[in-house]
Formats: structure tokens, C-alpha cells, sequence
């Protein structure tokens, strides 16, 4: 689904990333809950003493607020999730997002993306259409995309692997007004729902501008598809009463899950709907819609990686990076350098 968030200041986005409320936080540092409030909204500021008292309890340097404590920017937020997860969670992955997003362009800068918006004209075009489009703009043509992480971040996004399984959430993604997407993928997510995931939140951004409906969820499923695995070349390839052994080949070749291969058959009319039912009966029955078989190797985000590794080559220490990302070193590399480990 996605939402578009107003504007929260540091202080409000920070507490909620780390999972606290204006009761408890107002219980901790002795500040009144309406102060915290006041100061969240932006109608008051606080003097140093109690920043520092704020920032001592949840663990960033003062300065973290005397330097960014302005509204966030805006953003469309994105997020692929299971119709159990509780709002609270889904807030507190918004605010996560959020930060990281700050936190990362503190690094590589503001992102400028090739991506552009595209309007579903009353039905007129289809979300496989401008999935073809897309392609087209990104010069992918027809065949496979084989690193869909690399070619998202040559196009301007951001791209992280995250602990996100707690949450029930299998990637979260916004796009600000001001610069490119920012998608945060579960770290639990094996690599074929991994990418299909990434291109729904692709589908997504590049479609939507408000919170998603049914419909938008799967024009957002339709939208990875055929941006995976376009239809003409799923004609082109599919073989007639396929075995596994014949399936295992197209599944690596355009980095698709088998149940997701399976169902673009389907879509395409080359199964009908007493093969498709016996396919996704068999793939249940094995264990295989849960563990795929012969599975993809995972696609791994490198644009962090070489931003940080230039900066600590032009003799910027990781104590500046931390500071400039208004967290304290050891957080910094905890959350950062083990990520791109």
C-alpha cells in the first residue's frame, strides 16, 4: 500500500523509529508529554540542556538535533506487507525509513533518478503497458534484467537490505519530492521474491500517488511481471506440458520464483486453469511454493558500499560519516558497515 506522510520533525521520527511513545519518552526525561508535542509539531524549541537529555535517552549525539531537527521531506511510502501486520509496526518502519533514507544521503548526497511518474489513463493504458514503458526508458529491451538491485541503483534508487522480518514486512520503499526512491528489502526475503518484490514497489512508485487499493496492489503484481518476464517472451519460451526440469531453466534465466512463473503461464493462456491448479497443488504439496528449488543466488546493493569505501579513501573517518548521519560511530557501523559486509 502507500500513504503520503505530512512532514514529522527529527525528534517525532527518531522516537518512533526506535519504538517509543510521548508517554514514555515524557516518563524518562521528565519533559511533559505536552512540551514533546509542542516541540514535535515545531510551534516551540527546547534549550540545550533538555536536547541533551533527549538525546542521551534515545542514543544520538545532541547535535543530531541542533543540526536537523527541521520537517522531514515528504514522501510517498510504499510497503509490501501481510494483512496482519499492526499499524504500530508499520509507523515505526515508515520512521526507519525515513531516517535512513536522511542518513544515507548524508553520504552519497541527494539521488537524482531517471524513474519517471506514468498515469493510468481510465484503463486506457494497462500497468503492463507502461511496465513495457519503463523497460523501454531504462533501456533493458526484452530480455532478462539479470541484477535488478544494480540496474535500480544505476537509475537513481537506493537500495538496502534490512531486518524488516519482525515487522511481517518484505520491503518498504518512499519516494521524495526532491530526490529518488529509497527501497528497504527484508533481509529474510530469499532472492526470487526478493526481486519480484522490489519491482512491485517499482510498480508502485512509477503508478501511484496515494494510498493503495485491492486493484493497485495487483496492478502493482501485474507491473513486476511483466517487467520481469515480459508476455511476448513468455510465448517464446514456454514449453508445452512443461516437467520441472524444463521450468528450472527459465526460472534462472529470468530470476523468477517457480510460483511466479507458473502463474505469468497462466496469464498468458498457456495453461488453463486445471493445469494451473495441479501446478500450484504440486508446488504446495512438496514444500517448493515455501523452499525453491534450485534457488538464486541473492542481489546485493553496492552503491553504500563504494560510497562509504571512496569516502574512508579520501580520509573521512567513520567518526564524520557517523556525525554527518547525526548517529554515534558505533551505530553507524552497526547499522551501515555490517549491512554491506
Amino acid at each position: 500500500m502507500a500513504e503520503s506522510e505530512p512532514p514529522k520533525s527529527f525528534l517525532e521520527t527518531l522516537r518512533i523509529s526506535r519504538g517509543i511513545t510521548q508517554v514514555q519518552l515524557a516518563a524518562a526525561t521528565g519533559i511533559s508529554q505536552a512540551a514533546l508535542s509542542k516541540v514535535e509539531s515545531g510551534t516551540v524549541d527546547f534549550d540545550e540542556d533538555r536536547w541533551a537529555t533527549i538525546a542521551k535517552e534515545l542514543g544520538v549525539p545532541v547535535s543530531a538535533f541542533t543540526s536537523a531537527n527541521q520537517p522531514m521531506e515528504a514522501a510517498l511510502v510504499f510497503h509490501r506487507k501481510r494483512k496482519s501486520t499492526p499499524k504500530t509496526a508499520l509507523n515505526k518502519i515508515a520512521a526507519d525509513l525515513a531516517l535512513t533514507r536522511l542518513r544515507v544521503e548524508s553520504i552519497v548526497g541527494s539521488q537524482k533518478t531517471s524513474l519517471r511518474r506514468h498515469d493510468l489513463e481510465d484503463g486506457y493504458y494497462t500497468s503492463g503497458e507502461i511496465a513495457r514503458k519503463v523497460r523501454r526508458e531504462l533501456g533493458l529491451g526484452d530480455g532478462p534484467v539479470p541484477d535488478l538491485v544494480a540496474m535500480l541503483e544505476r537509475a537513481g534508487v537506493i537500495v538496502l537490505r534490512w531486518p524488516l522480518e519482525s515487522l511481517q514486512v518484505d520491503a518498504i520503499a518512499a519516494w521524495p519530492a526532491k530526490s529518488g526512491p529509497v527501497i528497504l528489502v527484508g533481509e529474510h526475503v530469499p532472492a526470487e521474491r526478493q526481486r519480484f518484490t522490489m519491482a512491485h514497489e517499482l510498480g508502485h512508485a512509477v503508478l501511484h500517488d496515494g494510498e493503495a487499493s485491492d486493484a493497485q496492489e495487483r496492478e502493482a503484481d501485474d507491473f513486476a511481471a511483466e517487467f520481469l518476464f515480459p508476455a511476448k517472451q513468455v510465448v517464446k519460451e514456454w514449453v508445452a506440458n512443461p516437467s520441472l526440469e524444463d521450468l528450472y531453466p527459465i526460472k534462472r534465466k529470468w530470476g523468477i520464483s517457480l510460483a511466479a512463473l507458473i502463474r505469468r503461464g497462466y496469464d498468458c493462456n498457456l495453461l488453463d486453469d486445471r493445469e494451473y491448479r495441479g501446478w500450484n497443488v504440486k508446488l504446495s504439496s512438496t514444500g517448493m511454493h515455501r523452499r525453491e528449488p534450485a534457488p538464486l543466488p541473492p542481489e546485493n546493493p553496492k552503491a553504500l558500499r563504494m560510497a562509504i569505501a571512496h569516502a574512508q579513501a579520501t580520509g573521512i573517518t567513520i567518526e564524520l560519516l557517523a556525525e554527518r548521519a547525526h548517529m554515534y560511530p558505533t551505530e553507524f557501523a552497526a547499522t551501515f558497515m555490517e549491512e554491506i559486509a
